[in-house]
């Protein structure tokens, strides 16, 4: 595939050497000289190095095989997927995105990486606004596998070929089916963060506790099982069992225990999508589990 990255700051040039890594053809344009965004590439790809994620030959190789311009045609023209990485500007969006489709067509598919811009707002008055998507990585966008996609206008086809574009380029891409602030992984994030300091500032403890009640607890378990496979395994026949053993106590909110039929058919069919190396039952995931919390004891120094 080609993938355009338009705007190459760090999380642009990271999309585009996740992309190259993966064998894909990659151009990025920018307004900045290419050898300014190559210098960018690099300092990515050292940082990969270094991390041991890449050796060095390998980087090498990458950044030689990606093509940087200034022109803004010469980098869209015949990509099956723009990743837009431009300034927070709506009115900037606007006119990038009128220029490659009136480049492209109706052909390729634009996801901006914004993470608080709704799709809605970017697709006003393009040409083929059903084209439009955000596609919002995680920081650092280079290490980080996870993509959301939002783009409730949008026609499934339109979603489909981003979840292929962003599988071919090494990510776990996730579909947000609302536009609600801060798509998925933001508002999770500040409802946790809202608790913690919360706890602070009620003097429950102190900042580095709260840090590392999470680090060494719930963070460890949902790294690698995420909250609801995780809760689900605590209890045996899962979310289906939980109220028969702790009744109404089964939830901080008792309305929700009505819809755990739901959750735990979600649960069954996450179980059924993960790789065999993951584990595919409750007991081969345990497994998996476990040895995923003594490699990151150990890089923590608990082990």
């Amino acid at each position: 595939m080609k993938f355009a990255f338009v705007g190459t700051g760090m999380i642009g040039s990271g999309l585009a050497v996740n992309a190259a890594l993966r064998g894909q053809d990659v151009v990025l344009y920018d307004v900045a000289e290419p050898e300014t965004v190559k210098g960018t590439v690099g300092k990515v790809l050292d940082i990969l190095v270094e991390a041991g994620a890449v050796d060095r030959e390998r980087a090498d190789e990458t950044l030689s095989k990606m093509s940087f311009t200034k022109d803004l045609a010469e980098a869209v023209t015949g990509a099956d997927f723009v990743q837009e990485c431009v300034p927070e500007k709506l009115e900037l969006k606007h006119s990038t995105y009128r220029q490659i489709q009136e480049i492209c067509g109706d052909s390729t598919v634009i996801a901006s990486s914004t993470s608080g811009m709704f799709p809605s707002a970017l697709a006003e008055g393009a040409l083929y606004p059903e084209r439009i998507i955000v596609g919002h990585p995680y920081n650092p966008s280079y290490l980080l596998p996870l993509i959301e996609i939002c783009g409730p206008h949008a026609p499934q086809e339109t979603i489909d070929r981003a979840l292929e574009a962003y599988r071919a380029m090494g990510k776990e891409p996730v579909v947000c089916r609302k536009e609600v602030t801060g798509f998925i992984v933001n508002s999770l994030s500040w409802g946790v963060m809202d608790g913690a300091i919360d706890k602070v500032l009620d003097g429950v403890c102190d900042v580095e506790d709260v840090d590392k009640a999470i680090m060494y607890g719930p963070g460890l378990r949902m790294a690698v099982t995420g909250q609801l496979l995780t809760m689900s395994m605590g209890v045996q026949g899962g979310f289906r069992e939980m109220e028969e053993k702790y009744g109404k106590t089964a939830a901080r909110r008792p309305d929700q225990i009505e819809h755990y039929g739901q959750i735990a058919d979600g649960v069954d069919e996450e179980i059924a999508d993960r790789s065999g190396a993951q584990g595919r039952t409750v007991e081969e995931i345990t497994k998996f589990r476990d040895k995923a919390f003594v490699g990151l004891l150990k890089l923590q120094g608990k082990l």
